[in-house]
């Protein structure tokens, strides 16, 4: 059985609200296929919730810091340099995507 579809309606399908799913396999152990499915849904809320998290104006400096691509703490020297300006707001420091841009596109150069 290793390798074959699920015969069960919807088995191995994962549908995330779109419509869209995804045909799976089985490996022929049960045990094994559910832990497996187990993995792959916290896997799931964990994207999921980066996503939800990542979808405001406002992004945190871990979430601002991933977005362009540099580590919190270099985020945070640009921040006390006044490179990008920042949002302090209930003792948390948060940045504007607007303004997050803008940094990128006037640190391009041209070559």
């Amino acid at each position: 059985m290793t390798g074959e579809r699920r015969d069960k309606p919807n088995a191995g399908a994962l549908d995330r609200g779109g419509g869209d799913s995804l045909s799976l396999t089985t490996t022929g152990n049960q045990g094994l296929d559910v832990l497996a499915d187990a993995i792959a849904e916290r896997v799931f809320q964990r994207l999921a919730a980066v996503q939800e998290r990542n979808k405001g104006r406002l992004l945190d400096v871990s979430a601002a810091a991933e977005y362009i691509g540099r580590t919190p703490t270099a985020l945070r020297h640009l921040i006390a340099k006044k490179t990008i300006p920042s949002v302090r707001r209930d003792g948390r420091v948060q940045l504007d995507r607007q303004d997050l841009d803008n940094w990128v596109e006037l640190s391009k150069t041209r070559g």
